[in-house]
């Protein structure tokens, strides 16, 4: 199974702000949608980089500056790992793994962000799939009773 079964059909819209957004304005962002992560785009569509908690816990400790005038690209992570819609989840998990991060931009076929999935995300749908198969292979050991 892949990423896209993540994103679609409930797909919401890209949560993204500008490199030249305030940071507290890209956090309000964060908190109104619940998220733990947002894209950093061009005025273009283009991704430069990915905010995510972790960046914002890490503007605070270091104090450097005031977070008040802090921008998005003093603080974002670039470059921002990114995977396909055809990305098989347990590949996702891998990269994500591999990195040591938690979430990840989906790119269309264009290169452009659509997306941003968590290892929570990828977790829940491995487990629901996990969880399928073991009451498929539980029904077929039942009916060759």
């Amino acid at each position: 199974m892949s990423v896209q079964f993540l994103i679609e059909p409930t797909s919401t819209p890209l949560l993204a702000c500008s490199p030249g957004d305030l940071l507290t304005a890209a956090v309000s962002q964060l908190v109104d949608a619940a998220a733990n992560a947002i894209a950093v785009t061009s005025p273009s569509g283009n991704l430069v980089g990915i905010l995510t908690d972790h960046d914002i816990v890490q503007a605070i400790e270091t104090g450097k500056g005031t977070l008040g005038k802090a921008k998005v690209e003093d603080w974002m992570t670039r470059p921002v790992i990114t995977v396909a819609k055809d990305t098989q989840l347990a590949a996702a998990l891998s990269l994500m793994g591999q990195n040591r991060i938690r979430h990840v931009v989906v790119i269309d076929t264009n290169g452009m962000p659509v997306s941003i999935i968590s290892i929570r995300d990828l977790l829940t749908k491995l487990h629901e799939l996990d969880e399928l198969e073991i009451n498929v292979l539980r029904d077929v050991a039942v009916a060759r009773r």
